[in-house]
């Protein structure tokens, strides 16, 4: 059986020691390889990438085509969104649409974001009262799940994982439609102050704002985050 020799893990720093550790478990013998930036992957790739495979976790960096073309071992995306949410702030759009399913989604890295054949999704039902702080860290003890799900093909299987029964449907959200998500009406009704109150939260990343007589109203007030454990250590 052809084995992986490395994997090209994008991902934030923070959790690279936990995600490098399930890995490792499985395979002793993989290299694994952290990557955070766009910068450093490209200059990494400058070498052969023979037995090599790509695994990005909640990382926002685009891999351009020219290296997914070059992976022999294929890359997988792990999306913090079921296949209904593809793009950017799954969990946001979900909660202003009103949801009660939301989920996590593995998929194969194509030209496109999230577009990819899909090898793996885990469902959940979302009471009506999540905040997006809530479901995020439901988005992510999911999609964790998954990757310990996935790890033994992963990190030592050269193959192809198997596509699941799921397909990718609705729009594809972007950074613009985020911003025009968080930018309320001047005549914003309590109704709609609250339900995108839900679904963008509080500052600094996500915070509604207002335009009123030409100032500009950004609302940063926090409160305190659910736990998640990371290898057994709070973040």
């Amino acid at each position: 059986m052809k084995m992986i020799k490395e994997i090209l893990l994008l991902s934030d720093p923070a959790l690279m020691p936990d995600l490098k550790a399930v890995l490792c478990e499985v395979n002793p013998k993989l290299k694994v390889t952290p990557i955070w930036s766009l910068e450093q992957l490209v200059q990494r790739c400058l070498s052969p990438l023979k037995n090599t495979r790509m695994l990005s976790f909640g990382s926002d960096v685009i891999v351009p085509v020219e290296i997914l073309q070059r992976l022999t071992c294929g890359a997988y995306n792990f999306h913090p969104g079921p296949p209904t949410y593809p793009g950017k702030f799954p969990s946001s759009f979900f909660l202003c649409d009103g949801g009660t399913r939301f989920g996590s989604t593995v998929h194969e890295m194509a030209t496109k974001v999230d577009s990819g054949p899909i090898v793996a999704v885990d469902w959940f039902n979302v009471a009506p009262e999540t905040d997006c702080v809530t479901l995020n860290v439901a988005s992510f003890r999911s999609l964790r799940g998954l990757f310990l799900k996935l790890a033994p093909h992963l990190a030592k299987k050269a193959h192809p994982i198997s596509c699941v029964n799921e397909f990718w449907n609705g729009r594809t959200t972007t950074q613009q439609d985020f911003d025009e998500l968080c930018k309320l009406p001047q005549n914003v009704s309590e109704d709609e102050f609250m339900r995108r109150y839900r679904a963008v939260g509080e500052g600094p990343d996500h915070a509604l704002e207002i335009v009123l007589h030409g100032h500009r109203f950004h609302l940063d007030n926090q409160h305190q985050a659910p736990e998640v454990l990371i290898g057994g250590k709070k973040r």
